[in-house]
């Protein structure tokens, strides 16, 4: 009987280690949107700060 081919593209190691990347990618691509959306948030609110201070 021959031993499965760990480097074949069908293996479920390989399966296993590509999905665990795809959550992973999932998690920084959310933390990074969160980050911009925070940054954008902060910077509209002090805009509004600075407005109501100017006029």
């Amino acid at each position: 009987m021959a031993m499965p081919d760990p480097y074949s593209p069908n293996g479920r190691r390989e399966h296993r280690r590509r999905s665990r990347f795809r959550i992973w990618n999932r998690f920084v691509l959310a933390v990074g949107y969160l980050a911009l959306a925070y940054g954008l948030a902060r910077g509209v609110i002090y805009l509004l700060v600075l407005a109501k201070d100017w006029l």
